[in-house]
């Protein structure tokens, strides 16, 4: 390792625990310091004293965050590195020799820094995460009122699509506040559903009640509305954060279509516009499983700087999308390693659907990879593609995009004629133009 150049200098390394942050510097003394406000408080102090102008850390859990977010204040540059790149070493077995050893590889430049999104974008994600685990719990809610009426042999969820609809929950509320003849019941159905499923939801309500499950039900039904409300909370300070983070940002044009957010819409004022504020004026929802919603998440994780890496494979492999691959001379083989990552489980989210859709070049793309290879490996590759897709239309513009899109589309047509006509020749027939 002496033999190397040093990269950069006045560097630190540090290793991040628990209890305790060991600081190794240039003069290869180790010092350790509690965890605490106080402790981080003294690192920093003991790196200005050092003329630390540098520091590479572990990315351990959550303990490096706060740390981070100071020594950032005090203009110290911070690399934030994969434990994996130091991990097996041989020889060292103690803390002290890690951050020693940290500090020796940042100084030769060895290490690579991780993607830190800024200040405003992680305290957006803390919300919009909080705000998905609301979700789940009132998902988990609605299980378990849907249970409880089929325990008394309620079979609402049967016959009405969606058991969070207005007209389910005011037949709960109704239920739960007495009500128990299904002639009454079915008047609070909206009116599309009463003219077309009267009957149908006056069968499926002449029930056995249990106070057990009742009792089970209003419980559910409690649990349903305490998140429903805690969702709002979070909309709120989405919304706050948001406003924030474009006032200064040019107002695009509206986009001429909205797409559709069937499920868990955010209550924020012009979702849209402010998406498009957000992503530099361009609207990233004429993208096939996009809407404002999946914009608002992705941001969330990755925020708006797409310098961070250099070309649309950094970005996928960032992501966890790219496919392992393993080669050693001419050996090349598929490692299956799972990288789940926030942000690329929401692409793989919005690209779900398109399995079933039989009119974008997406959709097809992803079917005939799931005829050979499933459904799952044809998702991750959809998705791969829609990153790409993504990072293209911020780094070279829409109309790039548009072009390549229809260069595939055309491109699948081109494989499909020859296949028909390879399968006529077998047959001695011959394709004629309808």
């Amino acid at each position: 390792m002496s033999n190397l150049q040093k990269i950069h200098q006045d560097v630190a390394g540090i290793d991040v625990g628990a209890c305790k942050f060991f600081v190794g510097t240039d003069d290869g003394q180790v010092h350790n310091f509690d965890t605490f406000t106080c402790g981080c408080h003294q690192v920093v102090e003991h790196l200005q004293e050092q003329n630390v102008k540098s520091v590479a850390m572990e990315a351990t859990g959550i303990y490096w965050v706060t740390l981070y977010d100071m020594l950032t204040v005090a203009g110290i540059q911070v690399y934030v590195v994969n434990g994996r790149h130091v991990k097996h070493v041989p020889g060292r077995k103690t803390d002290v020799k890690d951050c020693m050893w940290i500090k020796e590889l940042h100084s030769h430049g060895l290490l690579r820094n991780s993607f830190i999104a800024p200040i405003e974008v992680r305290e957006l994600r803390s919300y919009v995460r909080i705000r998905e685990k609301h979700i789940e719990c009132k998902v988990s809610a609605v299980q378990r009122m849907d249970k409880a009426l089929i325990m008394m042999n309620i079979r609402l969820s049967t016959v009405l699509s969606d058991l969070q609809g207005a007209s389910a929950m005011s037949i709960i509320k109704a239920i739960l506040g007495g009500e128990r003849k299904p002639e009454v019941l079915v008047e609070l159905c909206a009116p599309q559903v009463y003219k077309k499923k009267k009957e149908e939801v006056i069968k499926s309500l002449q029930g056995f009640y249990k106070p057990g499950q009742l009792f089970a039900l209003q419980q559910a039904f409690d649990e349903y509305t305490f998140y429903t409300k805690k969702m709002e909370d979070c909309d709120k300070q989405i919304n706050a954060v948001l406003k924030a983070l474009t006032k200064d940002k040019e107002a695009p044009e509206a986009a001429a279509t909205k797409k559709r957010i069937y499920h868990n819409r955010p209550k924020v004022d012009d979702l849209d516009k402010m998406m498009m504020q957000l992503f530099d004026g361009k609207d990233l929802t004429v993208l096939p499983g996009i809407t404002s919603y999946s914009l608002l998440k992705l941001y969330a994780q990755t925020g708006n700087n797409w310098s961070a890496w250099k070309t649309e494979k950094e970005y996928t492999a960032w992501l966890g999308l790219a496919p392992s691959k393993y080669q050693s001379g001419k050996s090349r083989k598929y490692k299956k390693i799972k990288v789940n990552t926030t942000a690329g489980q929401i692409l793989k989210e919005c690209v779900q659907p398109l399995l079933r859709s039989k009119n974008n070049a997406l959709g097809t793309f992803g079917k005939t990879i799931s005829t050979r290879r499933g459904p799952s490996v044809a998702i991750k590759a959809m998705a791969r593609k829609l990153a790409c897709y993504i990072y293209r239309i911020m780094t070279k513009g829409l109309e790039f995009v548009e072009n390549g899109i229809k260069q595939h589309q055309q491109k699948q047509q081109a494989r499909t004629l020859k296949w028909l006509e390879a399968q006529a020749a077998k047959l001695n027939l011959k394709l004629t133009a309808a």
